[in-house]
């Protein structure tokens, strides 16, 4: 155990956690992408809590598991702040606020005509939903860019995996 161990993340306490993930949960309109931007946000860019290879590293694991990769994303962080109890908790209180928001607008759309403000707000909604998630990933290109440095391998895979990435968006858009 010499002086060049590494530090682990730090350990947060459950209320910073039930206030922090409940927020990116009230908040986090726009989907994965946003709630990616959030959770980087927070626990590498304001709060220094997890280095970002490790985050990247969390981005990429859940990335190949079933299922919402964000929402994994905000168990996984949670767990290496505070272990099992900081999973648990900080994924009830990521999930919770979402889910309680579309069982309401399910409800109040299913029940008949819904308002005409409500229906407006939708539309408004699903606007600026697809204006979030491109900020928030043109957010991540810059340091992926910078990371990649003077490695010309590297900086050619980053621009084939954006090609391709663009290719298959523009190719998957129904006409």
């Amino acid at each position: 155990m010499g002086g060049g161990q590494e530090r682990g993340p730090a350990r947060v306490g459950l209320g910073t956690i039930v206030r922090e993930w409940g927020r990116i949960g009230c908040i986090g309109f726009g989907g994965p992408p946003t709630h990616i931007a959030l959770l980087r946000q927070l626990c590498v860019e304001r709060r220094g809590w997890i280095a970002a290879e490790e985050f990247e590293g969390g981005i990429a694991a859940t990335n190949l598991l079933p299922g919402p990769a964000s929402t994994q994303l905000a168990i996984f962080t949670a767990w290496r702040l505070r272990g099992l109890a900081g999973a648990l908790v900080g994924g009830f209180c990521f999930i919770v606020p979402g889910l309680v928001l579309i069982l309401a607008l399910a409800a109040l759309f299913l029940a008949g005509n819904p308002p005409l403000w409500v229906r407006g707000a939708a539309a408004g909604a699903g606007a600026a939903v697809a204006a979030v998630a491109v900020q928030a990933a043109t957010s991540l290109i810059p340091g992926s860019w910078q990371r990649a440095g003077a490695d010309r391998p590297a900086r050619i895979r980053w621009f084939a995996y954006a090609v391709a990435g663009g290719t298959a968006a523009a190719l998957t858009v129904r006409r």
